[in-house]
């Protein structure tokens, strides 16, 4: 209490700290301050642009995996209903039955890439999985049945540094419920 008491006094005095009587809002800014600030901001800019990139890109990685989990749900319908799953399809071509497809060139699709549906044959049935091409539209994600058996999400920046795609798997799945 005695400090704040203390610090009020001295604001209350106002004595003056320096001699020079001019003000400082008569001088405005020198050249070696605005190169400071300069130099500040771009500082601080070159720090928080890759957070500011990092935090998009799991944005947009986020909302591909939204896209690919309606895309799930109703291939799941589609089996309970037909008692089988669709063909396998091209990129970016909607597989028959499944209506939240998002194609390639339109708002919806993250970084305009590209979803696949796959259905592949492996060992005496088949695996089931979408895949999302990632930022740089090129896939870097194996093209078989031989990888992803277990349901789920897999980033294939585990098996491969430069690779972006994002594969949900739908599992393996018996022979019966394979496309007819």
């Amino acid at each position: 209490m005695l400090f704040f008491k203390i610090l009020a006094s001295i604001y209350l005095l106002k004595v003056p700290i320096s001699s020079q009587k001019t003000k400082k809002s008569d001088q405005g800014f020198t050249l070696l301050e605005l190169l400071i600030s300069g130099i500040m901001v771009g500082i601080f800019s070159a720090i928080a642009t890759p957070a500011y990139i990092a935090t998009i890109d799991k944005f947009h990685y986020g909302e591909a995996k939204l896209h690919m989990g309606c895309i799930k749900r109703e291939l799941e319908a589609f089996r309970f209903e037909k008692g089988y799953f669709p063909e396998d399809v091209h990129p970016d071509r909607v597989p028959v039955g499944i209506e939240c497809f998002i194609r390639r060139n339109t708002t919806l699709t993250p970084y305009n890439s590209r979803y696949d549906y796959e259905n592949w044959p492996s060992s005496g049935g088949c695996v089931v999985k979408i895949s999302f091409f990632g930022k740089d539209n090129i896939r870097q994600s194996p093209v078989n049945g031989s990888l992803h058996h277990q349901p789920g999400f897999y980033e294939d920046r585990e098996r491969d540094r430069n690779s972006d795609d994002l594969t949900l798997s739908l599992g393996w799945q018996p022979s019966e419920v394979c496309n007819r």
